[in-house]
């Protein structure tokens, strides 16, 4: 009897250990990432003001979505939504590159202020026309 050894394991563990280091958090058997929503430019508003900010890009990798967290990260107000000049299908790789933030007081955002966090999740499309 022939005995073939390989690194088949030890391949397996390393590749476990380098998907879980690239996760930022796990409920269940979904795993998903976390990335902040930080300005890029300095904004003045007045309290109610629905405002677009530059911010930071941020990648969204093909076949991910993603929301904002419901937790107000700027005492000043909240984000609710980003966006990117040309919206792109979901099966494509995605920047964000501006934000809303709607204010809750009077005041202003500096230049790498957090405006919020959003949550990516993978997902498996079903339908090619996605």
């Amino acid at each position: 009897m022939v005995r073939i050894l390989t690194r088949l394991g030890a391949v397996k563990k390393d590749i476990k250990e380098y998907e879980d280091e690239l996760v930022d958090f796990k409920i269940g058997t979904i795993s998903g990432n976390l990335r902040a929503v930080v300005a890029d430019e300095e904004v003045d508003f007045k309290s109610g003001e629905s405002i677009p900010v530059k911010i930071k890009d941020i990648s969204i990798p093909a076949n991910y979505i993603f929301f904002i967290s419901a937790y107000a990260s700027n005492r000043q107000g909240h984000t609710i939504a980003v966006g990117e000049e040309t919206p792109l299908p979901i099966s494509l790789d995605r920047h964000v590159d501006h934000a809303m933030f709607v204010a809750a007081v009077d005041g202003s955002i500096k230049k790498n202020d957090l405006l919020g966090v959003i949550i990516l999740l993978p997902v498996e499309l079903t339908h090619s026309s996605i």
